[in-house]
C-alpha cells in the first residue's frame, strides 16, 4: 500500500479510496471500503486509455470477472462503464504475487509446489466450467493469499460466446508461458491454459522462466521446439509439470485426471512452507479516519464526493459485456506482453511513451542541455554530487547484457529489476514511435509525479544486433544528466551526446532496425544502476 497522491481521487463510484495498491496497463488499482466496512480493490482506468478497441476490452474484463465465481478468483463488487473514469472493483486479495515471493525467497518446496499445482488446477477448472479461458496464467498473476492461490488480471480473458478483441493474426499472452498452439494457430483453448499452469510451477519449482531468457524469438523458438528447464526440480512435480506442458493440447493431461493424482496433497493454506511465504499481511485501514491516521490519505479527504453513483449492479455489467463488439485491426503478428506491471499498448503518437505528452509538447526543457548540468570533475570523481563523467554500470546480469528493445512486441526482454521500483514506475520516456529516417534523435524522460534531488541519469544506446560484428557491439553510454525537476523533460541527443573522449567508441549512425535506449542512475561515485528501458525503430 502506498499513500494516495494529490491527483488521485477521493472517491470512486460512492467508495471512498484508502490507498494505492499498484498500477497495471490501463490504469491504476486502489484499496477501496465498501459501506458495509468491506475492502475493495478499485481498478481505475487511465484518462488517456481511450479508442473502441481499448474500451471494449475492458468491457469484456468487466463482464468476464462478472462471470467468474470460483474461491480461486477475486469476486466482483461493481463496475462503472457508462462515462469515465471507467472502473472495476472487485474484493481485496492480501499477499504477494508466486513471482514476488520466488523473487524474495527463491524455489517453491515440493510438497509446496505439488499443492500449488493442485490447487491452481482446481481454479483453472472452476473458470474452464463457467465458459471462461484464463489465457494469461503466470506467476505475476497468481496472488499467494492467506487462504490459497486467487487468480488474477483477466484483461485478455474470454468466454465462449465472447468476441475476440485483437488485431488480425495476433495473438495474446506472455511468451515463455503460451502455449504453442496459441503462437501457431492464434487459437486458445482451455488445453492452453494447462500448458500455462506447466510453465508457472516448473518457475515456482526452479526460480527461473520456463524456456529461459533472451530474445523474443529465441522464447518463443525454444516453446514451440524445445522442453521446459525443469533442471533441478523434484522428480514429482518435474513429472506433472511434463505432462501438463505436452506440445500437442489433445496430449496434455485433463485438469480432471490431473486432480485425481494430486488428491493426496494437503490444502496449500496449511502448508509451513507456504504460510511463511505469505507472512503476516499489512493490516489495512479500517476506515477512512484510519487511513488518514496512517498517513495514506491526505487529512483534507474526510469525505467522499456526495451525489455519486455506485455503477453498474451484475445484472447490468453481464449485459454490457455481451454488447462488445469484435474490433478488428489489420496488421502483421504482433505478441502482446501482459507483464507483471501490466503494461498494455502505448500510444501510436510520434515522441510519446508510457502515455506521455510528446517532449516536444513542453518546448525544449530545462537542464536537457550539457550546459545546463553542474560542473563535474573528470573520470577521478564528482564533488557535490555530481558523478564523474565515465560510468560503470553495475548490473553484470545475463539479462541485462542480453537486454533489447523489438518492435514486434513494443518492449524489452528480457524484464530487468530496477534500482527502485517505486522511482521506475514513474518515469515517462519519450521517442519516435513511428518508423523513424532522421540521422539524429533525442531521448526524452521524465519523472511525472516524484521529484527526486540531485538525481543524475544517463543512457546507453544499443543498435540493432543484427549490425553488430563479432565483438564490436556499437553500444556507447553518454555522461551523466542532472534530472532538471518539476516533472521537465530531460533529453538527450544522439549522436552528439556520445560522442565524448571517454566513451572510448565511436557511434554508430542511425541504421535500419531496431535500437534500444537504457536509462541508468547514476550515483555519486559514477555507479550506475539500471532504471528503465525504452527503444525505437530505424526503417
Amino acid at each position: 500500500m502506498e499513500p494516495l497522491r494529490p491527483e488521485d481521487p477521493a472517491e470512486v463510484g460512492g467508495y471512498p479510496l484508502l490507498a494505492r495498491l499498484g498500477a497495471g496497463g490501463m490504469g491504476q488499482v486502489y484499496l477501496g471500503l465498501t459501506g458495509g466496512g468491506r475492502h475493495i480493490a478499485v481498478k481505475v482506468i487511465r484518462d488517456d486509455f481511450e479508442g473502441p478497441q481499448a474500451l471494449a476490452r475492458f468491457r469484456r474484463e468487466v463482464a468476464t470477472v462478472e462471470r467468474v465465481r470460483s474461491r480461486f478468483a477475486a469476486a466482483m463488487v461493481g463496475a462503472g462503464l457508462d462515462t469515465p473514469p471507467h472502473w472495476l472493483a472487485t474484493e481485496y486479495v492480501p499477499g504477494p504475487t508466486l513471482r514476488q515471493a520466488v523473487a524474495e525467497y527463491g524455489p517453491l518446496p515440493p510438497d509446496t509446489c505439488l499443492r500449488l499445482l493442485a490447487e491452481l488446477a482446481q481454479g483453472l477448472l472452476e473458470i474452464h466450467r463457467h465458459g471462461v479461458q484464463h489465457r494469461d496464467l503466470k506467476p505475476g498473476n497468481v496472488i499467494l493469499a492467506p487462504d490459497g492461490p486467487k487468480l488474477i488480471d483477466f484483461g485478455i480473458a474470454r468466454g465462449e460466446d465472447q468476441t475476440q478483441i485483437t488485431q488480425t493474426g495476433a495473438w495474446n499472452g506472455t511468451p515463455g508461458f503460451v502455449a504453442p498452439e496459441v503462437v501457431r494457430e492464434q487459437q486458445p483453448l482451455p488445453a492452453s491454459d494447462v500448458f500455462s499452469l506447466a510453465g508457472t510451477i516448473a518457475y515456482a519449482a526452479t526460480g527461473r522462466p520456463p524456456f529461459g531468457g533472451g530474445r523474443i524469438e529465441a522464447v518463443i523458438h525454444r516453446t514451440l521446439g524445445g522442453e521446459m528447464d525443469l533442471d533441478g526440480a523434484d522428480p514429482r512435480v518435474a513429472e506433472l509439470v511434463r505432462l501438463c506442458a505436452a506440445k500437442e493440447p489433445q496430449t496434455r493431461v485433463p485438469l480432471e485426471r490431473l486432480l485425481q493424482m494430486t488428491a493426496a496433497q494437503a490444502p496449500l493454506a496449511a502448508d509451513p512452507a507456504y504460510r511463511r511465504l505469505v507472512g503476516v499481511p499489512r493490516p489495512a485501514p479500517v476506515s477512512l479516519p484510519d487511513a488518514v491516521a496512517s498517513g495514506l490519505v491526505p487529512p483534507d479527504r474526510t469525505r467522499t464526493v456526495p451525489g455519486r453513483t455506485r455503477g453498474r449492479s451484475r445484472a447490468a455489467v453481464i449485459a454490457a459485456g455481451a454488447a462488445v463488439a469484435a474490433v478488428i485491426l489489420g496488421g502483421a503478428l504482433v505478441a502482446r506482453f501482459a507483464l507483471d506491471n501490466g503494461a498494455d499498448e502505448k500510444p501510436d503518437t510520434p515522441l510519446a511513451g508510457k502515455g506521455a505528452r510528446s517532449a516536444g509538447a513542453t518546448g525544449d526543457p530545462a537542464g536537457s542541455s550539457p550546459g545546463a548540468q553542474q560542473p563535474r570533475n573528470g573520470a577521478g570523481g564528482g564533488t557535490g554530487g555530481a558523478p564523474p563523467d565515465q560510468i560503470l554500470v553495475k548490473q553484470p546480469t545475463d539479462d541485462f547484457a542480453n537486454l533489447r528493445w523489438s518492435k514486434a512486441n513494443s518492449a524489452c526482454q528480457p524484464a530487468v529489476r530496477p534500482e527502485d521500483f517505486k522511482v521506475a514506475s514513474d518515469i515517462q520516456t519519450s521517442l519516435p514511435r513511428e518508423p523513424y529516417t532522421k540521422q539524429t534523435v533525442d531521448f526524452g524522460l521524465r519523472f511525472k509525479y516524484t521529484n527526486p534531488s540531485k538525481y543524475y541519469v544517463a543512457v546507453q544506446v544499443r543498435p540493432p544486433i543484427e549490425q553488430q560484428g563479432n565483438s564490436v557491439t556499437g553500444e556507447v553510454a553518454s555522461k551523466p544528466h542532472l534530472y532538471p525537476g518539476n516533472s521537465a523533460w530531460l533529453q538527450i541527443h544522439y549522436p552528439s551526446e556520445f560522442q565524448w573522449q571517454g566513451a572510448d567508441k565511436g557511434t554508430y549512425p542511425l541504421m535500419k532496425g531496431d535500437w534500444t535506449v537504457i536509462w541508468l542512475h547514476v550515483h555519486p561515485n559514477g555507479d550506475a544502476y539500471y532504471l528503465a528501458c525504452d527503444g525505437f525503430t530505424v526503417a
